[in-house]
């Protein structure tokens, strides 16, 4: 097996065994991961359109997820509120992209980075919280990832 094949595995497996808060961290990662190295593109190749378009594509979708495991029931106003931001994240990348405007994806990936330290910390207070209070009236799916 070559090493893209066995990196590819890897990652499947990873993704297929995350818990939900782990995933959302993980969505975080993809968003850093295509906002900078479209960043990069914008900065040292520009003329590599097609790529930057690529990595800015995919930082919207990673956007369009964290949008898509909000619910809006269970978070109420913060579920609304993280709403707005990833909303207003999701149209500035899509200006970055038509404009191919650097300036636009470097002044969001340092909040993208925020953001993930934030559910970072989150999750393991509520997965240490978890811990120390399972009882019997514990939902059996209850998840803080029904926030975000």
């Amino acid at each position: 097996m070559n090493k893209g094949a066995a990196e590819q595995r890897y990652l499947e497996t990873s993704i297929a065994t995350a818990s939900k808060e782990d995933l959302i961290v993980k969505i975080y990662d993809l968003l850093i991961l295509s906002s900078q190295k479209a960043l990069e593109k914008l900065e040292y190749d520009f003329n590599d359109i097609e790529g930057i378009h690529r990595l800015l594509l995919r930082a919207q979708r990673a956007l369009s997820l964290l949008m898509g495991a909000l619910d809006m029931e269970i978070g109420g106003d913060l579920a609304r509120n993280l709403f707005r931001v990833y909303e207003f994240w999701h149209h500035e990348l899509v200006l970055a992209n038509m404009q191919k405007d650097a300036q636009r994806v470097a002044r969001l990936v340092p909040e993208f980075r925020d953001y993930r330290e934030t559910w970072v910390k989150a999750i393991a207070q509520f997965k240490a919280q978890q811990r120390t209070n399972v009882t019997p009236t514990t939902e059996p799916g209850s998840s803080f990832a029904a926030v975000g």
